[in-house]
């Protein structure tokens, strides 16, 4: 009975600790240097990916959704902390303020957008509308 407590709160604590990857500092890092810096380079590579003034687009057959990264304004000037919405092209506004969401929906972008720049450089325009409308 011990055992099977013990080997149950060793797979709990395993599956809390992998839920939450990234802190707020950690995930509006990745946002600015790796998935914007990402979304900048596909978005010269095709039309269908855009990147500009904080906001990732992502278009798609459907429609776009845009992932987007705004200033706090309830905190003082002096604290940086940024809110991330998840914006769609149907006037949806999604406010991403559960960590593990953001944390979802920040690698699917850089998961969609690493598939877009390797198909980018092989020339597969179906292969490219396929990857996104998948999102």
């Amino acid at each position: 009975m011990k055992k099977l407590m013990l080997l149950l709160f060793l797979v709990g604590a395993g599956v809390t600790a992998n839920a939450q990857r990234y802190t707020d500092a950690e995930i509006n890092e990745k946002f600015v240097k790796e998935l914007y810096q990402l979304a900048t380079e596909v978005g010269e590579m095709t039309d269908q990916v855009t990147a500009e003034g904080g906001v990732i687009s992502i278009h798609k057959s459907k429609g776009t959704v845009s992932l987007a990264r705004e200033r706090d304004k309830s905190l003082p000037v002096d604290i940086e902390h940024y809110k991330f919405k998840l914006l769609t092209s149907n006037g949806k506004s999604i406010a991403l303020e559960d960590d593990l969401m953001l944390n979802k929906v920040v690698d699917k972008f850089f998961n969609v957008l690493t598939k877009v720049k390797e198909g980018a450089k092989q020339n597969s325009n179906a292969e490219i509308r396929a990857i996104l409308d998948g999102l």
